[in-house]
């Protein structure tokens, strides 16, 4: 290889990891607001005169809300940062898939408020689940459009972590899907059946981690 081509060659790569850095930082950015005006609805609120005890437990569902979500954003956050670490170049396809999981962190403080105040209301908790499978959608495809036959992936990556990846993303979606038809029964069973991504996620640990590591072709 000439220097003039080696010189062009590292000239596209470092424009691929410049891509790929401003992906990161406008994508951080986006979390960073997020996960700030989760607080809104607590800063928000009215103390008024009197004993402040029995003011503060009227909070509770708002203070539990705001922790679920912080959890949950700060989760997608560190998924999000695991999947990139992996990629080593992107395309205007995996760009406008990480638009779609962006919009759905954004969105969140909304139904994240809603359903403090309104825990016990059929609409709040599927919307707020709802929210939570689009994220957890977008994040699935992101890393199968781009993880799939090493498409844009680094070439360490081998097929079985791919796989292993994805079901473990799939894991939040399967987990929420069923609180949809839950909650017009029983919002707070619909709550309860949240406590399914536990489980789920340990399966799909186990079966991301069955069978031979196939090798990977050079």
């Amino acid at each position: 290889m000439t220097t003039v081509a080696r010189g062009k060659e590292e000239r596209m790569r470092r424009g691929i990891q410049v891509g790929l850095e401003r992906i990161m930082f406008f994508s951080d950015g986006v979390f960073a607001i997020a996960i700030t005006l989760l607080v809104l609805p607590l800063t928000d609120a009215e103390i008024g005169e009197g004993p402040v005890g029995p003011q503060l437990l009227e909070l509770l569902p708002r203070m539990a809300t705001f922790l679920l979500s912080f959890a949950v954003i700060g989760r997608y956050w560190t998924v999000h940062h695991r999947l990139f670490a992996r990629f080593d170049r992107a395309d205007a396809r995996l760009m406008t898939l990480n638009l779609g999981y962006l919009c759905g962190i954004a969105f969140l403080p909304f139904p994240t408020s809603l359903l403090g105040g309104h825990g016990d209301s059929t609409a709040a908790v599927v919307l707020y689940a709802a929210n939570l499978v689009l994220i957890g959608s977008f994040s699935a495809a992101m890393w199968a459009y781009g993880a799939v036959g090493g498409r844009l992936t680094r070439p360490e990556v081998t097929p079985a972590e791919a796989r292993r990846t994805l079901l473990d993303g799939l894991a939040p979606v399967v987990s929420f899907l069923p609180s949809l038809a839950i909650a017009p029964v029983s919002p707070t069973a619909a709550m309860l059946s949240w406590l399914l991504t536990i489980p789920v996620s340990a399966a799909a640990d186990r079966l991301g981690g069955t069978g031979p590591e196939p090798s990977r072709a050079t």
